[in-house]
């Protein structure tokens, strides 16, 4: 080096293990690689409390690689308690360990920190010139952390501090106003039912309606499903409609309402998105059913002066390019998830329901319209079937209580030879035989001032009881399984797919949200194993749904006509369960096809003889020697569809019905 030569004149490479702002900003780097890194600060966003424990600060940086380009600058987003928040003024440097790169969408990629992120930052006013130590500048909150930079570190923070251009740094008073600024954000989120003329939200909402692209910018209608009363109306014009439309896909606006695909009445807003919103609309793929999250969307009066409309611009004023639509995944982790996003889920789903109600309300008005005219007679009132028919029901219930006593009043046999492959749980609960859970419970009431005893239509409660199977359903092993839709409602906690069975096939068609999942499914017919041979056995249906079929089996779900693999898997396990059973239901199955085709072509069956025989009594019951086994019952309620009014107790048009279902029973591998 010669005599002239300043020492900040020399060049000096990054320390070892840092990598370059312009590197990361260019993509060499890897999303989600862990880094260390350095730069100069340019615009420090003051600390803002998150929804979680976490508050939120963003550092604006930049170093020798990139500057010469003002557009090129490094944003590091930190998450950290508000006490260990860190402090970094106009033109300090702040030194990284460990902060992982990550990138948001069409967005440039950004640094962000995690617990292993050390901070260092150097006050600009105290770094010495090289080849002086930095580390008289760190802040007292990075001296505190456990990994410090070492002596290259330091030297490097000297170097680059006293040779880099400072020309992109501003004036403390517009540094400090920045701050401020920052410091008063003011949180922008509204539910569109609170959106008025002339302001700029943030949004969560779902895309209702097939976007509609004119090239420099693309409209959108999107719907939280709260109701603005500033919004155009969409009105429902009849039964005949779809009730979302989404059998028609439309690439134009709508020029009435009969092709509108959203919900229906003052529920959806219109925007029109410019670029750079509009590239990231078609990269992104956003279409019908999209949920998205919306920033600085600007609301005014439309050009018809009636309805407000959604205007979402680029940021001018943005560091950089910086998008204000992005999209948001209804099946991610329910923890995880925006609490906009489910809150809007929840909205939609109450939506869905009373819209449902309300379509079968129209439906069953207009058919009985349609009835009453066809016959020409005016209904005047209800007549006295109802109460003849819960006469008939006392009637049959005392007579079925009767029996049940009568096969109570016998012993039951004790169980011996159960199956120990077989395990289930509450062994330490005496068992109940199948006549305890089909026997009907009264509930004692006061009506008017006397006591009577009201049936109930089914009991929560769970049994334990000691059974073989006889029977299954469907008939073929290949469809123990099902093809599932799952839906964005699953990530609510409350959500309940009761109904979920009663989907028509055109709602499976038009519903955006299926996607196709396995699950079991399928149902056993159990008879009692602890009443004597030569007595009454009762038998009862039990549902097997997925959690219990998992439980039973250790088997996942998969489409059984494809997976051979799983299939015999599940057969072989299942044998522990039936024994034969199987095999026995494939032959009587081949003698019913048998006995039609031997029918059609005009000649007996195979196993017809030409004597006479007399029909066993209880010829109709097969007998099984499958080993009985110990397993676990409950007993719950469904609600189904019912159209006497009379019998209608669990709702308009429903009634409940009893169910079993099998739970807690394992077959042991």
């Amino acid at each position: 080096m010669s005599a002239s030569q300043h020492p900040a004149q020399v060049a000096m490479s990054l320390p070892p293990g840092f990598v370059a702002i312009h590197d990361i900003l260019e993509g060499d780097v890897q999303i989600n690689t862990k880094v260390n890194t350095v730069g100069v600060v340019t615009d420090f966003r003051a600390p803002i409390p998150t929804r979680g424990k976490d508050w939120k600060c963003a550092i604006r940086l930049y170093d020798l690689s990139v500057q010469d380009d003002e557009d090129m600058a490094l944003r590091l987003n930190v998450f950290r308690p508000e006490k260990e928040m860190p402090v970094a003024g106009c033109g300090d440097v702040v030194l990284l360990f460990s902060v992982k790169v990550q990138r948001l969408n069409m967005e440039s990629p950004s640094l962000i920190t995690h617990w292993e992120t050390k901070i260092h930052v150097y006050s600009a006013a105290k770094i010495p010139r090289p080849p002086g130590n930095a580390s008289c500048a760190l802040s007292l909150s990075s001296k505190s952390q456990s990994r410090l930079p070492g002596q290259k570190e330091n030297a490097y923070v000297s170097y680059m501090y006293h040779i880099i251009k400072k020309d992109r740094i501003p004036t403390e008073t517009e540094f400090d106003h920045m701050a401020l600024q920052s410091a008063n954000v003011i949180d922008k989120f509204s539910q569109l039912k609170d959106v008025v003329d002339g302001r700029f939200y943030d949004i969560v909402v779902q895309v209702v309606r097939e976007p509609y692209d004119q090239g420099d910018k693309i409209t959108l209608w999107v719907s939280d499903y709260t109701e603005n009363l500033a919004f155009f109306h969409y009105a429902f014009h009849g039964a005949a409609n779809d009730s979302y439309g989404y059998t028609k896909t439309k690439t134009k606006p709508a020029a009435s309402n009969g092709d509108w695909t959203g919900p229906f009445g003052k529920k959806s807003i219109q925007i029109t998105c410019f670029e750079p919103h509009a590239t990231a609309i078609r990269q992104e793929k956003i279409t019908c059913g999209t949920w998205v999250i919306i920033r600085n969307l600007q609301t005014r009066w439309g050009h018809n002066a009636s309805n407000l409309e959604g205007y979402l611009r680029e940021d001018r004023a943005a560091h950089g390019p910086k998008l204000g639509i992005r999209t948001l995944d209804p099946t991610e982790d329910s923890k995880s998830i925006d609490p906009h996003l489910k809150d809007a889920i929840r909205r939609k789903r109450d939506y869905e329901r009373t819209k449902k109600r309300q379509m079968k309300d129209i439906t069953d008005a207009a058919q009985a319209g349609q009835k009453r005219k066809a016959e020409g007679v005016v209904t005047t009132g209800p007549t006295s079937a109802a109460k003849k028919r819960k006469t008939k029901v006392r009637r049959a219930a005392k007579r079925a209580q009767a029996q049940n006593d009568e096969d109570r009043a016998n012993t039951p046999v004790v169980v011996t030879d159960l199956n120990a492959l077989v395990k289930c749980e509450n062994q330490n609960k005496p068992a109940s035989l199948i006549a305890d859970l089909l026997e009907p419970v009264l509930h004692d009431t006061t009506i008017d001032g006397q006591l009577v005893k009201l049936k109930l239509p089914f009991v929560n409660t769970n049994y334990r009881a000691n059974v073989r199977v006889v029977n299954f359903m469907p008939n073929n092993l290949k469809d123990f399984t099902f093809a599932k839709k799952s839906s964005e409602y699953d990530v609510l906690s409350d959500n309940d797919d009761g109904d979920s069975g009663s989907d028509s096939e055109e709602d499976m068609m038009t519903d955006f949200t299926a996607i196709r999942n396995w699950e079991w499914r399928f149902y056993l017919e159990l008879e009692d194993a602890a009443v004597p041979e030569n007595q009454q056995k009762n038998r009862v249906w039990v549902a097997v749904d997925n959690q219990a079929a998992q439980y039973l089996m250790n088997l996942d779900a998969s489409n059984l006509r494809h997976n051979a693999q799983d299939l015999e898997i599940l057969r072989q396990r299942l044998f522990i369960l039936w024994g034969e059973l199987e095999e026995h239901k494939r032959r009587e199955q081949t003698k019913k096809v048998q006995s039609i085709e031997a029918a059609r072509e005009g000649r007996p069956p195979m196993d017809s003889s030409d004597e006479d025989e007399p029909v066993p009594k209880d010829a109709t019951k097969t007998q099984f020697t499958n080993r009985p086994f110990g397993c676990c019952i409950r007993q719950y309620g469904v609600r189904v569809q019912e159209r006497d009014e009379a019998k209608a107790d669990a709702g308009k048009g429903r009634r409940w019905e009893r169910m079993f279902g099998l739970f807690g029973t394992k077959i042991a591998q």
